[in-house]
């Protein structure tokens, strides 16, 4: 343990497997069970996940196990994590590997060099220090579930008899990979059989083993459609022949594969070790295979599964602390496959472990399971998958998982895993309908748990679906009223028919009061800028103790949550009215591709801040603002709504001679188009030129009737027409000045100024402002989707900018718009002149318009903004940072006479993913360096901030993690202002101190 430190790891992170009072190693039962020593013998984790698995060199001779057998081992695990053997005076370092080479060389790192504390800082921010494996667990055991239930239905099973019979299959290959179920067993299970292996092979086997798991476990394992086995499994072979066994024999390989000489780019069923299988991972594939299967209810429903890393964080968090540790009783409102049910289990059984001291018996896992976790579902195939789960999951936690015989179940369908289907509804169909939050759910569960947590449906219902909408709406101010809420009791209205947001209230009601609540959700509502949006929004702040929201907007299409293209947001929640002047946690992750490509993210406290809830209510933009920039956005962004009254949409609506609409629309070809007809015709594909239309270099429109002429006002000049699609370059025009009529096709939305007797001006001034800066910005800090799950903006982006009248505008100011609008117009723009005239004419100071760079620079939706802030800093930005940063520290503490004095620090590795520097008071001649054993101090090791003071001194060490996003000159004035608050009063005593 103290070597790994020597190579940046903290001993708190370290969970020792040979001790077996840390309740950490329940985490690890896998490589401890069934066996005279640990498989590894330490596990340095990151965030409660295993970041690097270590084995001394000598004690892995002894355990008689190769390493790529050990790095294969290991990846079953689902982790994206390494592989560490430690040897005198280095440690090797290897990816874990599904399909490892045999000769793979490592890379390593010797004990006393200068670089040997960089591993694991480097290891746990996303960086490959060794050639990462190309499979993934989750999509190859999918891939291979997908095939075996494929097989059953093409034959002609139903969705419930193929995922019973797999997940029986799947349940049993569990028991024997485990070790639970033993050769000596056979015998009692499938005296037809000749092996464990063969257990599905024939009818007489099947109905053997079918049978036993019944009787032996006594529950609701995945029910079959009779329990006459041996007639049905007759019966289903004599109709489908092996093809029914086939595909259960081969989830039963133990040692061949079921397609020898196949790719060894993909696995087959006799690569997988359930010994080491996550049953999180075989929960969450599993539920993703259902939906697979049922195609239908999932598009209704709007289900998808929940990636059980996630659900463990959420879990985590919600249970941090709590106040009734492990005897929390935890309500999951839409199990699905039981995801969070499985994780609570774990964590639970793990506190119980931490706050008695003693690794919790069967009887106390048992007693967990069914007295104090309950889960909601309408999906009775879900339910069915989340009770495999759980009983596997309390076999795992299971000191002493025999003998077999003794290891039965009480069932948990109606106790644990609740049916909460909407009356009088068909039980094989599955379509929206109230479920968990209907008033057929039984009193008893209002007010009952410590926890609420899952992840509601989050897709909008059709219309088709207004009742239940209506019973949302109602729901909702039922609960506002029983919380004193009389305004929202009278006005609330479900947004946009959002099925997730009345979980937010339902779970008011189920959990107790003062209890938590912590759920996934559709990251949209936070971003919302229509009335009812907004509405919504306020009253959940009204509502409920927000403590947390981790904003994954960032994450969308990324495999930290694979197959949703949608913004997801977690929140975390006390059960109780928020104090007026209280304040939570908001967090946006950033897109991170070395990590976010393992399934992981960055969740850290440097880019937390604590948020008024009185900031969010009173202002529909800030967490707009907070996501795509910072706290110094909020003011700018008040700033230039305040400069003016009217907004595009406004001064187009109520000025004469003003007209605007989007061009003509093709598709149907029956409406007349005469009036087009002659006029030179543009369409997207128009490069001429980047800011006007050259009609010479245009075809004449032709009539060919269209689906949608639109007025035609709106075709005549001077007009401006902006594309549909909008550049995230600008020098190559998101907007095209007219001077003549022209016809357009529906890529552009036209503002004519034909009739307004500043038709020139107008349409040029309005060039001017579409390709500033602040255009972009102020669409970026206030667009509902722009930004958070689109790429391009719209018209209603367009619309809502505030425009100040031209009528109000000085010589000085016209004169300046003129000359920009010159330079576009002969494609020579000036940008430094176009955006310092925009700025200015909305009253902004140079600084704010260095914030405004900095937010466009690193934190529009482009892939250009997102590679420049993950970029490394050059040796230019880093001086022009700490320069700035010095320059900001001075204005406050020059004011008491002190001096200061920020350096970057030398002789640190460059090899660490942080930047060092030292700010000092004083004149120093000579810098401190990192403090001895820094690492400990640091604590986590994927923090994008560390900050050391000295308590001797008045100087403080900081390191920022080497991406341009953190070294802007609007982080440096941030960075100062914490540094201020944080460390002003004691670096001013320590400079007195040392006067003296």
């Amino acid at each position: 343990m103290d070597l790994l430190r020597d190579f940046g790891a903290p001993s708190g992170s370290c969970v020792d497997l040979h001790n077996n009072k840390d309740a950490r190693c329940l985490r690890y039962t896998d490589l401890v069970r069934n066996r005279e020593a640990p498989l590894v013998d330490c596990v340095v984790e990151q965030q409660s996940q295993a970041l690097l698995y270590v084995v001394d060199q000598i004690r892995l001779q002894s355990r008689d196990v190769s390493i790529p057998d050990l790095r294969r081992t290991l990846a079953m695990r689902g982790e994206s994590a390494w592989l560490g053997i430690l040897k005198p005076g280095r440690l090797d370092i290897y990816a874990s590997d599904l399909k490892p080479a045999p000769n793979t060389e490592p890379v390593w790192f010797a004990q006393n060099t200068h670089d040997a504390q960089t591993v694991l800082p480097r290891l746990a921010q996303g960086e490959n220090l060794a050639p990462p494996a190309s499979l993934r667990l989750r999509d190859e055991l999918l891939r291979l579930m997908t095939d075996a239930g494929e097989a059953l239905q093409e034959l002609g099973l139903s969705t419930r008899e193929t995922i019973a019979l797999t997940g029986r299959a799947l349940f049993f290959r569990y028991l024997v990979g485990r070790k639970i179920v033993r050769d000596n067993h056979l015998p009692s299970i499938a005296p037809s059989s000749k092996f464990l292996g063969a257990c599905f092979d024939t009818s007489a086997a099947l109905a053997e083993t079918n049978s036993w798991l019944d009787q032996t476990f006594n529950g609701d394992l995945l029910e079959l459609p009779t329990t006459d086995y041996p007639r049905y499994f007759r019966k289903l072979i004599r109709q489908y022949g092996r093809g029914v066994t086939q595909p259960l024999s081969a989830i039963m390989s133990l040692d061949t594969a079921i397609a020898p000489g196949a790719s060894q780019q993909k696995l087959d069923w006799g690569d997988l070790d359930f010994d080491h299988l996550p049953i999180g991972l075989l929960s969450e594939t599993y539920e993703e295979l259902m939906y697979q299967f049922d195609a239908t209810a999932r598009r209704s429903t709007s289900v998808y599964y929940t990636p059980y890393h996630i659900a463990e964080y959420m879990v985590e968090e919600a249970l941090h602390e709590h106040s009734e540790g492990s005897k929390a009783r935890i309500l999951d409102p839409a199990c699905g496959a039981g995801v969070f049910l499985v994780a609570s289990l774990r964590k639970l059984v793990e506190l119980r472990f931490r706050e008695t001291g003693r690794r919790p018996s069967r009887q106390q896992i048992r007693s967990i399971l069914h007295s104090q976790l309950t889960g909601f579902d309408i999906n009775t195939h879900a339910r069915t998958l989340a009770a495999l789960a759980l009983y596997l999951t309390a076999l795992e936690l299971d000191p002493h998982p025999a003998p077999v015989e003794a290891l039965r179940f009480k069932k948990l369908e109606g106790s644990v895993l609740i049916d909460v289907r909407d009356p009088d509804c068909d039980p094989d169909e599955i379509v929206p309908m109230a479920g968990s939050l209907g008033d057929h759910v039984p009193d008893k569960y209002r007010g009952a748990f410590s926890v609420v947590i899952g992840n509601p449906p989050w897709t909008s219902l059709t219309s088709k679906y207004a009742s239940i909408d209506a019973t949302f709406t109602r729901r909702c101010r039922a609960i506002a009223a029983s919380k004193g809420l009389k305004e929202i009791a009278l006005s609330y209205h479900n947004p946009d028919r959002v099925p997730d947001l009345p979980f937010i209230w339902g779970a008011m009601e189920w959990a107790k009061p003062g209890g938590r609540i912590a759920l996934a959700l559709a990251g949209r509502w936070l971003f919302k800028q229509s009335a009812k949006g907004c509405a919504a929004r306020d009253a959940i702040f009204e509502a409920l103790t927000v403590t947390g929201i981790l904003n994954g907007a960032s994450l969308r299409q990324t495999r930290v949550w694979p197959n949703v293209s949608q913004p997801f947001c977690l929140l975390f929640a006390d059960n109780h009215l928020p104090n007026p002047d209280g304040q939570f946690v908001f967090v946006s992750p950033s897109y991170e591709p070395t990590l976010n490509d393992k399934g992981l993210l960055r969740i850290d406290a440097s880019d937390a801040r604590p948020i008024p809830f009185e900031l969010v209510r009173n202002n529909s933009l800030a967490l707009k603002a907070l996501y795509r920039g910072t706290v110094l956005d909020i003011p700018i962004v008040d700033k230039v709504r305040k400069k003016t009254k009217y907004t595009v949409r406004d001064y187009w609506a109520e000025q004469p001679g003003l007209h605007k609409g989007q061009g003509f629309q093709v598709a149907g070809r029956t409406r007349d188009d005469s009036f087009l007809v002659g006029k030179p015709s543009l369409q997207a594909d128009y490069d001429c030129h980047p800011f006007r239309v050259i009609n010479r270099q245009l075809q004449t429109y032709t009539s060919q009737g269209l689906h949608r002429p639109r007025e035609p006002e709106i075709y005549k000049a001077p007009i401006l027409l902006i594309r549909k699609a909008f550049r995230d370059d600008r020098s190559r025009g998101r907007a095209l000045l007219g001077t003549e009529d022209l016809a357009y096709s529906e890529s552009y939305y036209g503002y004519s100024a034909e009739s307004h007797f500043q038709g020139d001006f107008l349409t040029r001034y309005l060039l001017v402002v579409i390709h500033s800066q602040l255009f972009e910005y102020f669409t970026l800090m206030t667009s509902g989707e722009f930004g958070v799950e689109r790429e391009a903006q719209q018209v209603i982006d367009i619309d809502r900018f505030p425009f100040i009248p031209p009528e109000n505008l000085s010589n000085n100011e016209r004169e300046s718009i003129e000359y920009c609008a010159d330079l576009l117009v002969n494609n020579q723009p000036d940008w430094l002149k176009l955006d310092g005239t925009i700025a200015r004419l909305y009253g902004l100071s140079t600084r704010d318009q260095q914030v405004l760079s900095d937010t466009l620079a690193v934190g529009a939706p482009y892939a250009s903004a997102r590679n420049r802030g993950l970029s490394a800093i050059t040796k230019k930005q880093a001086q022009e940072f700490i320069s700035h940063l010095e320059k900001e520290l001075a204005s406050v503490f020059s004011a008491g006479g002190h001096f200061v004095q920020v350096r970057e620090l030398a002789g640190v590795s460059e090899s660490l993913p942080w930047r060092f520097f030292s700010i000092s008071l004083g004149d120093c001649d000579s810098l401190p360096g990192l403090p001895a054993h820094w690492i400990e101090r640091a604590g986590d090791l994927s923090t994008s901030r560390i900050t050391f003071s000295n308590d001797n001194f008045p100087s403080l060490t900081v390191g920022l993690l080497d991406s341009y996003r953190y070294w802007t000159k609007s982080q440096a004035r941030l960075l100062a202002s914490d540094i201020i608050w944080e460390f002003g009063a004691q670096l001013e005593e320590l400079s007195q101190q040392c006067v003296v």
